[in-house]
């Protein structure tokens, strides 16, 4: 089997992994950026070595389960590939704490509200440990993570809490977060 095939077949490899990681456990590589990267990389190099490789049966096989699959995902209005399209693209609002969490006003889906999740960085790796709601209403003017002008995180008596604050032009927001996992 010739190295770039053997490179593709890990990187599709780690792509479901870490598909399958996020959507059941809320962990992912660590970064803005490196789930989208991985993505883009496993796309680049499926456009180029399945149509290279299409005298071998094995990538006209995989070519096809491909399309196919891209087809089916279509009928239920195109979700699935909305869903692929936004996490390839989409710029979510990230800010770092000082405690090493990171705030990412975020989505699951294109049909989801947005929420902001709270996420822990476990050096490659990053966890989903919290999540709120993506607005804050302060004498009836509604603000989003953006505007925000600090965000503090507060000490709390339990280990299973997290207690942020939130500083807008108008005034203060607390919000305290069970962790994921716990009750």
């Amino acid at each position: 089997m010739k190295t770039t095939i053997k490179i593709y077949i890990g990187i599709t490899l780690l792509l479901i992994t870490d598909l399958i990681c996020y959507l059941s456990m809320k962990i992912s590589l660590s970064g803005n950026l490196s789930d989208r990267a991985l993505f883009w990389i496993w796309l680049i190099a499926t456009v180029i070595i399945v149509p290279y490789g299409l005298k071998n049966r094995w990538a006209k096989i995989y070519g096809a389960i491909l399309i196919v699959l891209a087809l089916l995902s279509m009928f239920p209005m195109g979700v699935p590939i909305l869903t692929v399209y936004a996490f390839a693209v989409d710029q979510e609002y990230s800010i770092r704490l000082d405690n090493g969490l990171r705030l990412a006003e975020t989505t699951d889906s294109v049909i989801d509200m947005p929420y902001i999740a709270v996420i822990q960085n476990y050096w490659i790796f990053e966890k989903e440990i919290g999540e709120t709601e993506f607005h804050f209403e302060i004498n009836q003017q509604h603000y989003r993570l953006q505007d925000a002008k600090s965000i503090k995180f507060l000490s709390t008596q339990s280990d299973n809490e997290i207690q942020l604050e939130f500083q807008f032009q108008n005034g203060n927001v607390i919000r305290t977060l069970l962790k994921h996992g716990t009750s």
